[in-house]
């Protein structure tokens, strides 16, 4: 076998595989080979498999209730449930309708729009335009429009924890939010602060 950086070319036939062929090297074993000696025994820092969504809780609407709100940045659109938006004294426009597909490749349409809807961050008040959904698996999701308008910037930590620091586009004020792994409590009453 001979080795070029991150190519090698077959001297003899290995498997399928025929003398002469260009082989892409495995990057880890790329890596590894172009270490010095002494420091292959140094641990590989290398990603997990999956990270859970994270979530906020902002108040929307002016409600006192914490709703979970789900972050996703691969949404192209911010969305609410019908039985939450009915449950914020949200009203929707029916004609407002756009067609999503799910990740088996229907096709089903939406509710209706919720226009100009306040999402309060800590004193930061923004107004999101969200779409009405029949039973989605979440409460709200905050999708692109979301980011886009706080110029949101997130910094994430190696063990999962995640803040989001947003803009608010009409004052410009800036509010640093902190996330939750989707699906649990958002606090517990059983904390104490410590001093």
């Amino acid at each position: 076998m001979s080795t070029a950086g991150e190519f090698e070319v077959l001297l003899q036939d290995e498997g399928d595989l025929k003398a002469g062929s260009v082989v892409h090297r495995d990057i880890t074993e790329q890596f590894r080979s172009d270490l010095e000696s002494g420091d292959m025994e140094k641990i590989i820092i290398v990603a997990s498999q999956t990270e859970g969504l994270r979530s906020v809780f902002p108040k929307i609407n002016g409600k006192p209730e914490e709703i979970e709100v789900v972050l996703d940045s691969g949404s192209q659109i911010v969305s609410m449930s019908s039985s939450v938006a009915s449950s914020l004294n949200l009203h929707w426009d029916p004609t407002r309708v756009i067609h999503m597909q799910s990740a088996n490749g229907q096709l089903q349409p939406t509710k209706g729009l919720i226009r100009n809807v306040p999402f309060e961050f800590g004193g930061l008040t923004i107004y999101l335009q969200c779409h009405v959904i029949e039973k989605p698996p979440y409460q709200v999701l905050l999708g692109r429009p979301f980011d886009t308008l706080t110029e949101s910037t997130i910094k994430n930590f190696p063990d999962g924890e995640q803040e989001v620091t947003i803009t608010c586009p009409n004052t410009g004020n800036k509010m640093t939010v902190s996330t939750f792994p989707r699906g649990k409590l958002k606090r517990s009453d059983n904390v104490k602060p410590t001093l």
